[in-house]
């Protein structure tokens, strides 16, 4: 439970560092004459890697458990040998140097300093990307979403933070309007496309994903969002001078409100740290149970390996159009009533009822598990590959009860699936299949790789990784040598083609080898691979 309240205050913090320095760059008559305290500004920065800290105790406290070492030996392991670390480390470089450069040069050089500062909170972000869900995942088209993301949220809601706090300074709205509205605007852009981003590399089964926990906060969040939205046009209208005209009362009121809403999706962001991301839900389903609440909506029980399907009723069509109202009903509210409840209480009722809406779109859907038993091991592969052009190259024994099929697809690519050996044929599994894209085409007289998983059905008791080496070599190869950083696998080669799989309770490091023998046992070639294929992900 740690992990969401760390999250929720290390968002917080960095928004709130974001708006002090943005507001201090902008002259006093632009923005608003109050601001926070020194001190106040030294807490915000020096909470950032101590909030962050927690993070590192946390993962230091598994390490001592785990390796049985001393807590803190743990805590240097994680700093030398640790993503988490070595943000810890450049978080806490960073925050010294923010605090140094305030009191250095905030009452002589005040704008000077805020822009360097502000520099420095994007230092901090990319270092809190690089810890990141989506880091873990997808390398560094992660750490960039998520570090855009990040920046986005922070340079918005940080602003609107300051002037929820200090609006009743605010020297000229219309002012404050013309560069505010310009970067909201510019960050909600970036917001919404590493949005999409991030959901298709965490949530690709969008819809799905409304079965587990975390698909269920990233549809709260994305409806959350909407109300962001109708007071930032109220307020864009209302210190444009185009809306109604509020009272420096009624405008704080308006913007703490907005802050508030901010704060929930902030909240809800946290929590979703703290559950698995569905990167294939049939898969998280068999280690983590339904959401209740789906089973409220569904009005008949799923079958075994069902997923869902978006396929309003009459009754949530209601809702749906009931919520689109209530959306327009806001957005009018906000463009031309003073008084703030009013968007307050029509926006509530379009969360309320597009949640509901949604929801009661549910309804059992397909299928995915191939569970027909095939004649022929032809038949099974062919499943999937309707369009293909399917050539059968060897198949190997990987256990007593399964084999493992290597194809070609297209003449291009070079595939490998494991098959379930039943009493009448074949079975396929649900997430047993790898394959070298372009293989035939790109790789030359020989091309071979190994992949690395974390959740799979390549074995069917999963230690903490499985390594599934496939590859194609020249005619007079008879056997590969796979050389882990701790451990060698010898493994045979038949019709230029090999597989193995091996499930291990521990992670080798990436650099690995590929060492290929003739038949007389002579060593005639050797490939360096400097990393996996990444097909599981890693925390």
């Amino acid at each position: 439970m740690i992990e969401p309240v760390l999250n929720g205050l290390l968002y917080t913090l960095l928004a709130l560092l974001a708006g002090v320095f943005v507001i201090q760059l902008v002259p006093k008559e632009r923005g608003v004459s109050k601001q926070p305290a020194p001190l106040t500004v030294m807490l915000l920065i020096l909470g950032v890697p101590l909030i962050f800290s927690g993070y590192l105790l946390r993962l230091a406290v598994t390490y001592a458990s785990f390796f049985s070492i001393s807590y803190a030996d743990a805590v240097l392991t994680v700093m030398n040998e640790h993503i988490i670390g070595v943000s810890f480390l450049v978080i806490i470089g960073t925050s010294i140097t923010m605090t140094l450069i305030y009191l250095l040069m905030e009452k002589k050089q005040k704008a000077l300093a805020a822009g360097i500062n502000i520099v420095l909170v994007l230092v901090l972000i990319a270092a809190v990307s690089f810890s990141s869900h989506s880091a873990s995942i997808t390398g560094i088209q992660g750490i960039v979403s998520n570090g855009i993301h990040l920046f986005a949220m922070s340079f918005w809601i940080g602003p609107l933070f300051m002037v929820s706090l200090y609006g009743s300074s605010l020297k000229d709205p219309q002012k404050f309007h013309q560069w505010f509205s310009s970067l909201a605007g510019f960050c909600l852009l970036l917001l919404i496309t590493s949005g999409f981003i991030m959901m298709g590399e965490i949530a690709p089964e969008y819809v799905n994903s409304w079965m587990l926990t975390y698909g269920q906060l990233l549809l709260i969040k994305h409806i959350l969002f909407i109300p962001l939205l109708i007071f930032g046009f109220r307020h864009l209208l209302s210190l444009s001078g185009k809306g109604a005209k509020l009272s420096t009362e009624e405008q704080q009121r308006s913007f703490r409100i907005e802050a508030i809403i901010a704060l929930l999706v902030f909240s809800v962001t946290a929590g979703l740290t703290e559950t698995e991301p569905p990167h294939n839900v049939l898969r998280t389903l068999q280690s983590e149970p339904m959401s209740p609440i789906m089973d409220i909506f569904l009005n008949e029980a799923l079958l075994e390996n069902q997923l869902i399907a978006f396929s309003p009723s009459i009754g949530a069509i209601f809702l749906l159009v009931a919520a689109g109202i209530f959306l327009l009903v806001a957005l009018f509210c906000g463009w031309w009533f003073r008084k703030t409840w009013y968007t307050a209480a029509s926006t509530v009722l379009f969360v309320g009822t597009a949640y509901l809406g949604v929801m009661a779109s549910s309804s059992p859907g397909e299928i995915p598990v191939n569970l027909t038993i095939h004649d022929s091991v032809e038949e099974a592969i062919a499943v999937g590959n309707e369009d293909d052009e399917i050539e059968l190259i060897e198949t190997v024994e990987l256990d007593d009860h399964s084999i493992g099929a290597i194809y070609s697809v297209n003449e291009q690519h070079l595939t490998a699936e494991r098959l379930l050996v039943e009493k009448d044929g074949y079975r396929k599994y649900l997430d047993a299949e790898v394959e070298l894209e372009n293989g035939f085409l790109t790789g030359g007289e020989r091309f071979m790789d190994t992949f690395m998983f974390i959740e799979n059905d390549w074995i069917d008791e999963e230690k903490v990784s499985t390594y599934v080496s496939l590859g194609y070599v020249t005619e007079d190869i008879s056997e590969v040598e796979i050389v882990f950083s701790d451990t060698v696998e010898v493994v045979p080669v038949s019709n230029q083609v090999f597989l193995h799989v091996l499930s291990v309770n521990q992670a080798f490091e990436e650099a690995h080898r590929f060492i290929l023998y003739n038949e007389a046992g002579e060593r005639v070639h050797e490939v360096e691979k400097r990393q996996f294929i990444h097909e599981g992900h890693v925390h």
